[in-house]
């Protein structure tokens, strides 16, 4: 559009930013892959990293998105149009089944608990999982949204967090385990300390990957009701 280059050519330095978070992207890189001049793209990262929406490695050599930007994307998640779209299933599933049902998305390479709508079975503490985030894998939802990705991906994914999931006593060998298990059902399942739930992931145009989980104590959860749940799920959301 006439009269926003400069616009256009920032927002496209934040997307690659974003895309290339994890390991983030050198000045040359992010002059490779926009077109834009050395020059105007360092005098763009300069303003943007001021502002905190773009940050440098101490090194600094490679640039990822800065705090500023994290800030308003987490701002957002209370009103997110995907609660918004999903919320009518998910308090028609909370009814049916009487326990909590969640909903994650993917960041990276964690999950984000946006919402959560309670069924007549409340469980002390589950509301304050809302705007947590954990690993991929770590929990049915997330489980759900790791074995969308392909092998490989997982394999990369546990290198650049292995002492994490080794510290909780995760191997890529269990990882493993989960995903193939959650590739044949359609669906993830859990059980451990007291509670077991479902997560199914599905997509959403314009929204990127999100997961839907159902979870209780384990004493409502037997494996027989996990499938029934897990049906349940993909009925709404598959």
């Amino acid at each position: 559009m006439p009269g926003v280059q400069s616009l256009d050519r920032a927002f496209n330095l934040l997307c690659l930013l974003a895309e290339h978070h994890e390991t983030g992207l050198t000045l040359p890189q992010l002059v490779a892959q926009t077109g834009i001049d050395r020059t105007t793209a360092h005098r763009m990262l300069r303003y943007l990293t001021h502002a905190g929406f773009a940050g440098q490695d101490e090194q600094g050599k490679r640039y990822r998105l800065g705090m500023a930007a994290m800030a308003m994307g987490l701002r957002t998640m209370n009103r997110s149009p995907l609660a918004n779209a999903c919320a009518t299933r998910m308090k028609a599933l909370a009814r049916k089944t009487g326990d909590t049902v969640f909903l994650i998305v993917r960041i990276g390479d964690h999950g984000y608990c946006m919402h959560a709508e309670e069924g007549s079975h409340r469980v002390q503490h589950f509301h304050l999982l809302t705007g947590s985030t954990r690993l991929l894998g770590q929990g049915t939802a997330s489980m759900a949204l790791l074995a969308k990705l392909s092998d490989e991906e997982i394999a990369a994914h546990f290198e650049r967090h292995r002492g994490e999931y080794e510290g909780s006593g995760l191997s890529l060998l269990k990882l493993q385990r989960g995903v193939e298990r959650s590739r044949k059902l359609g669906y993830a399942l859990a059980g451990a300390g007291g509670v077991a739930g479902v997560g199914f992931a599905f997509a959403l145009p314009l929204a990127g990957e999100a997961a839907i989980s159902i979870v209780s104590t384990a004493s409502r959860m037997p494996v027989a009701r996990r499938h029934e749940i897990g049906g349940l799920i993909r009925e709404a959301f598959g």
